[in-house]
């Protein structure tokens, strides 16, 4: 059942303000717990999935919803007959433009909080390939003890595709452990903890410098399967590729093989085609692949970060400046 945090304080109510906010999300009450106190005017229900029947229930009610919104589709658009604005809880909104395409509704998204955590996933898969830390921790279930010669990020070349506010958090981090980074970018320019940027175009000479070439670019028909066994190709032997973007951005199946025939070295996978990745896959068994489920977006700073963009959003939704909201996705 869904759960209601009604006004404290109905007094405050802004003249003709909306004042439904439909929160859908597993732990919806860390976002209420946030809200309710800053926003007494406003009403706010509670829902742990957008499957539920209970969220097609209220959906009519809903002025604005704040959710992660993958299984918001045309049903549920002819339902939310007063929604206004739609706040997706993450920065990619390829699932939820199509979708709302045409309408009258706002959408904003969580851009500009991913950096850190987004940062630390590709260190972290950089480190765990690099010094075969799945190895090490078999050993360590097996009671072995192998001294294994690991490689350094040191003096490394990481080549990021998409060059956006993920992208330079994470070119900083890169250059504190000593590495070359080159970006990889649609509109070249001159940025902070890049030592260059190429333009799309020359993709190829950028990942053939690459040590790790790291994919950090939103899904769209542009850049579908972007990396594919072209790029493999031109990859060294000794060069891995890290996704943490978007699985279609990453031709799956020239990457199986490519692995397969050692063309690479290895790779990180945060994201897939199909996730949960089917128990079948062969990249559970695959020695030179390093998978995390999905999570390098998340944090146990999350709701706290997002607030950041929720709070102003609200407060300018609330008073008719539709305008000053920031964030906004063009549709």
């Amino acid at each position: 059942m869904p759960t209601q945090v009604p006004s404290n304080n109905p007094s405050n109510v802004l003249s003709n303000a909306p004042g439904n906010v439909l929160i859908i999300c597993p732990e919806p009450q860390a976002y209420t717990s946030r809200l309710a106190s800053a926003f007494p005017q406003v009403t706010f229900t509670c829902v742990a999935s957008l499957e539920c029947t209970p969220a097609l229930d209220r959906m009519g009610e809903a002025d604005a919803i704040l959710s992660y919104g993958r299984a918001f589709d045309a049903e549920c658009l002819a339902r939310a007959k007063k929604l206004r604005w739609f706040q997706c809880l993450i920065t990619g909104t390829d699932h939820l433009a199509p979708v709302l395409a045409g309408s009258r509704i706002i959408l904003t998204n969580a851009r500009g909080i991913h950096g850190p955590q987004m940062a630390e996933m590709a260190i972290l898969h950089m480190l765990a390939l690099s010094r075969r830390v799945p190895q090490l921790v078999r050993n360590q279930a097996a009671h072995v003890w192998e001294r294994i010669n690991p490689r350094v990020l040191d003096h490394r070349t990481i080549a990021i595709l998409g060059v956006g506010a993920i992208a330079e958090h994470t070119a900083k981090v890169c250059k504190a452990f000593g590495m070359t980074t080159l970006g990889i970018s649609r509109t070249p320019r001159q940025i902070e903890g890049f030592d260059a940027i190429y333009p799309r175009e020359k993709l190829l000479e950028a990942a053939a410098q690459a040590d790790f070439l790291l994919a950090l670019l939103p899904y769209n028909k542009d850049n579908d399967k972007i990396i594919n066994a072209t790029v493999f190709d031109a990859m060294k032997p000794t060069a891995y590729l890290i996704n943490i973007a978007r699985g279609g951005v990453v031709d799956e199946a020239a990457l199986l093989q490519a692995l397969r025939d050692r063309k690479i070295a290895g790779a990180g996978l945060d994201v897939f085609e199909e996730a949960p990745l089917p128990p079948a896959h062969p990249f559970w068994d695959m020695d030179n692949v390093f998978m995390t489920p999905f999570i390098g977006g998340r944090s146990d700073r999350y709701e706290e970060e997002i607030m950041s963009i929720i709070k102003p959003n609200l407060q300018c939704f609330l008073a008719g400046r539709d305008d000053a909201m920031i964030n906004r996705v063009p549709l």
